[in-house]
């Protein structure tokens, strides 16, 4: 998809190029053909953008806790990124799906870096998330650890969470931070 975009960007330069100055250089046979693809390389570059910038900053717009309920985990991974972004955190990071030390989403808020477990859960959440969180924010030296999810907290888990200084955000406090999202 990358080399795909990197050849349209390429069309796009070269589309320019030609539009504000090849054109004067070159022989009027060429124009007939040039014109047009130039044209098209410059319109299809640019819808493609808006597609993408569209895609980035209102792929979650007017959802609602019933559809969080659906997703899948990766997604609900970028869902809380996002949702992070639009709540003042910075330099947000999604860590790989695999082998992430309890960490699913870095981000800097305050000076004060911030490691993010998601869990969408259908049951209770339990101390698991809470453990994996504070062991990610050892491993990677974070300053605050914290466990987001579409659900609750087992008693044993707010418990332990308090006891760690990990910081639990559930259903209703997700539902608090969705008041940001676009609609």
């Amino acid at each position: 998809m990358r080399k795909c975009y990197g050849l349209l960007t390429a069309a796009f330069i070269l589309a320019l190029v030609y539009a504000f100055g090849g054109r004067t250089w070159l022989p009027r046979t060429v124009k007939p053909v040039l014109d047009p693809a130039s044209f098209a390389a410059i319109s299809g570059w640019v819808v493609v953008n808006a597609l993408l910038f569209y895609r980035h900053h209102f792929r979650f717009r007017d959802l609602q806790l019933e559809q969080i309920d659906t997703m899948e985990g990766p997604v609900f991974e970028e869902f809380c990124a996002y949702l992070l972004k639009r709540n003042g955190f910075k330099h947000i990071q999604v860590t790989k799906q695999s082998g992430d030390q309890g960490i699913d989403v870095i981000g800097t808020k305050k000076k004060a870096q911030v490691g993010f477990q998601c869990k969408r859960y259908e049951g209770v959440v339990g101390n698991k998330a809470v453990q994996e969180a504070w062991a990610g924010q050892s491993f990677y030296k974070l300053d605050q650890a914290a466990v987001i999810t579409n659900s609750e907290f087992s008693d044993s888990a707010q418990q332990l969470a308090e006891e760690l200084g990990v910081m639990l955000i559930d259903r209703k406090q997700l539902k608090r931070l969705m008041r940001r999202l676009p609609n």
